[in-house]
Protein backbone atom coordinates (compact mmCIF):
# COMPACT_ATOMS: atom_id res chain seq x y z
CA UNK A 1 0.00 0.00 0.00
CA UNK A 2 1.33 3.22 -0.80
CA UNK A 3 0.73 6.61 0.67
CA UNK A 4 0.45 8.34 -3.17
CA UNK A 5 4.39 10.32 -2.91
CA UNK A 6 6.78 8.52 -5.00
CA UNK A 7 8.97 7.75 -1.37
CA UNK A 8 7.78 4.21 -2.08
CA UNK A 9 5.88 4.16 1.66
CA UNK A 10 9.71 4.78 2.96
CA UNK A 11 8.93 8.37 4.19
CA UNK A 12 9.90 11.28 2.32
CA UNK A 13 11.87 10.97 -0.47
CA UNK A 14 12.83 12.47 -3.38
CA UNK A 15 10.43 14.63 -4.65
CA UNK A 16 8.31 14.72 -8.30
CA UNK A 17 10.48 16.77 -10.87
CA UNK A 18 9.19 20.41 -10.97
CA UNK A 19 7.61 20.05 -7.45
CA UNK A 20 9.91 22.68 -5.52
CA UNK A 21 9.55 25.12 -8.20
CA UNK A 22 5.66 24.84 -8.11
CA UNK A 23 5.79 25.29 -4.67
CA UNK A 24 8.28 28.31 -4.97
CA UNK A 25 5.94 29.46 -7.20
CA UNK A 26 2.70 29.22 -5.15
CA UNK A 27 4.64 30.64 -2.08
CA UNK A 28 5.95 33.60 -4.45
CA UNK A 29 1.88 33.84 -5.65
CA UNK A 30 0.57 34.06 -2.04
CA UNK A 31 3.15 36.31 -0.84
CA UNK A 32 2.28 38.82 -3.82
CA UNK A 33 -1.25 38.19 -3.20
CA UNK A 34 -0.95 39.58 0.37
CA UNK A 35 0.65 42.37 -0.19
CA UNK A 36 -2.06 43.51 -3.01
CA UNK A 37 -4.92 42.72 -0.25
CA UNK A 38 -2.52 44.97 2.07
CA UNK A 39 -2.54 47.62 -0.10
CA UNK A 40 -6.06 47.81 -0.62
CA UNK A 41 -7.20 47.85 3.14
CA UNK A 42 -4.52 50.64 3.44
CA UNK A 43 -5.62 52.69 0.10
CA UNK A 44 -9.30 51.74 1.26
CA UNK A 45 -8.32 53.10 4.84
CA UNK A 46 -7.33 56.36 3.85
CA UNK A 47 -10.14 56.42 1.63
CA UNK A 48 -12.53 56.52 4.29
CA UNK A 49 -10.12 58.68 6.68
CA UNK A 50 -10.55 61.08 3.62
CA UNK A 51 -14.00 60.77 3.18
CA UNK A 52 -14.75 61.14 6.70
CA UNK A 53 -12.34 64.32 7.07
CA UNK A 54 -14.30 65.96 4.40
CA UNK A 55 -17.61 64.94 5.66
CA UNK A 56 -16.72 66.05 9.27
CA UNK A 57 -14.87 69.63 6.94
CA UNK A 58 -18.63 70.03 5.68
CA UNK A 59 -20.89 69.44 8.69
CA UNK A 60 -18.36 71.99 10.32
CA UNK A 61 -19.07 74.53 7.52
CA UNK A 62 -22.70 73.84 8.16
CA UNK A 63 -23.10 74.40 11.56
CA UNK A 64 -21.11 77.91 11.14
CA UNK A 65 -23.63 78.96 8.44
CA UNK A 66 -26.78 77.96 10.83
CA UNK A 67 -24.89 79.43 13.58
CA UNK A 68 -24.36 82.44 11.91
CA UNK A 69 -27.72 82.51 10.64
CA UNK A 70 -29.46 82.39 13.91
CA UNK A 71 -26.93 85.13 14.67
CA UNK A 72 -28.24 87.60 12.11
CA UNK A 73 -31.99 86.67 12.85
CA UNK A 74 -31.46 87.54 16.64
CA UNK A 75 -29.85 90.41 15.67
CA UNK A 76 -33.09 91.70 13.25
CA UNK A 77 -35.21 90.32 16.33
CA UNK A 78 -33.34 92.84 18.93
CA UNK A 79 -33.12 95.69 16.22
CA UNK A 80 -37.24 95.17 15.69
CA UNK A 81 -37.78 94.89 19.06
CA UNK A 82 -36.00 98.27 19.68
CA UNK A 83 -37.75 99.97 16.80
CA UNK A 84 -41.14 99.11 17.76
CA UNK A 85 -43.40 101.34 19.85
CA UNK A 86 -42.96 101.26 23.64
CA UNK A 87 -45.95 99.19 25.03
CA UNK A 88 -46.94 97.79 28.73
CA UNK A 89 -47.78 94.71 27.92
CA UNK A 90 -46.05 92.67 30.14
CA UNK A 91 -45.34 89.49 28.57
CA UNK A 92 -43.73 91.94 25.39
CA UNK A 93 -41.45 93.04 28.17
CA UNK A 94 -40.89 89.69 29.64
CA UNK A 95 -39.28 88.97 25.93
CA UNK A 96 -37.82 92.08 25.01
CA UNK A 97 -35.36 91.72 28.50
CA UNK A 98 -34.15 88.08 27.07
CA UNK A 99 -31.12 87.29 26.98
CA UNK A 100 -29.57 86.18 24.18
CA UNK A 101 -28.18 82.81 25.78
CA UNK A 102 -29.39 79.82 27.53
CA UNK A 103 -31.80 77.44 26.41
CA UNK A 104 -34.62 78.76 28.81
CA UNK A 105 -34.10 82.21 27.78
CA UNK A 106 -34.16 81.06 24.14
CA UNK A 107 -37.16 79.02 24.49
CA UNK A 108 -39.15 81.41 26.77
CA UNK A 109 -39.73 79.50 29.27
CA UNK A 110 -38.12 81.09 31.63
CA UNK A 111 -39.76 82.89 34.17
CA UNK A 112 -38.62 84.67 37.57
CA UNK A 113 -40.13 83.72 40.82
CA UNK A 114 -39.99 85.33 43.85
CA UNK A 115 -38.96 84.04 47.19
CA UNK A 116 -40.90 83.88 50.35
CA UNK A 117 -38.03 85.63 52.41
CA UNK A 118 -40.14 86.53 55.19
CA UNK A 119 -38.42 84.50 57.84
CA UNK A 120 -35.03 84.70 56.67
CA UNK A 121 -32.82 86.28 59.69
CA UNK A 122 -29.76 88.86 58.82
CA UNK A 123 -27.26 88.26 61.50
CA UNK A 124 -26.35 91.91 62.34
CA UNK A 125 -22.72 91.80 62.60
CA UNK A 126 -20.66 95.24 63.34
CA UNK A 127 -17.48 93.82 62.08
CA UNK A 128 -19.17 93.30 58.76
CA UNK A 129 -20.80 96.52 58.83
CA UNK A 130 -17.39 97.83 59.27
CA UNK A 131 -15.71 95.82 56.55
CA UNK A 132 -18.56 96.92 54.09
CA UNK A 133 -18.40 100.25 54.52
CA UNK A 134 -14.58 100.14 54.02
CA UNK A 135 -15.32 98.83 51.01
CA UNK A 136 -17.28 101.61 49.81
CA UNK A 137 -20.60 100.83 50.77
CA UNK A 138 -23.51 103.43 51.55
CA UNK A 139 -24.43 104.14 54.98
CA UNK A 140 -28.43 103.76 53.57
CA UNK A 141 -27.25 100.65 51.60
CA UNK A 142 -25.62 98.98 54.89
CA UNK A 143 -29.04 99.49 56.70
CA UNK A 144 -31.03 98.35 53.80
CA UNK A 145 -29.13 95.13 53.52
CA UNK A 146 -29.08 94.24 57.20
CA UNK A 147 -33.04 95.46 57.49
CA UNK A 148 -32.15 97.75 60.58
CA UNK A 149 -31.83 101.69 60.72
CA UNK A 150 -29.43 104.28 59.32
CA UNK A 151 -29.05 105.42 63.00
CA UNK A 152 -27.96 101.57 63.67
CA UNK A 153 -25.88 101.56 61.15
CA UNK A 154 -23.92 104.56 61.85
CA UNK A 155 -24.26 103.52 65.76
CA UNK A 156 -22.39 100.24 64.43
CA UNK A 157 -19.80 102.05 62.56
CA UNK A 158 -18.76 104.50 65.43
CA UNK A 159 -18.94 101.35 67.88
CA UNK A 160 -16.48 100.06 66.06
CA UNK A 161 -14.12 102.82 65.66
CA UNK A 162 -14.22 104.19 68.77
CA UNK A 163 -11.65 100.90 70.28
CA UNK A 164 -9.78 101.59 67.22
CA UNK A 165 -8.85 104.99 67.97
CA UNK A 166 -8.11 103.73 71.71
CA UNK A 167 -6.11 100.84 70.81
CA UNK A 168 -3.68 103.90 68.65
CA UNK A 169 -3.36 106.23 71.75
Amino acid sequence: MTDGWPSGGRGTGPLMPGTADRAAKRAEERANGREQRAKERLAASEQRSESRAAQRDLQSQERERARESRRIEEDERIKARLDAPPTNDVEALKISKRRRSGALARSGVESKTDRDTRSYKTIVDTARIRTLADRGASVSGLAGAFGITIEEVEAALLETAVPEKAAQD
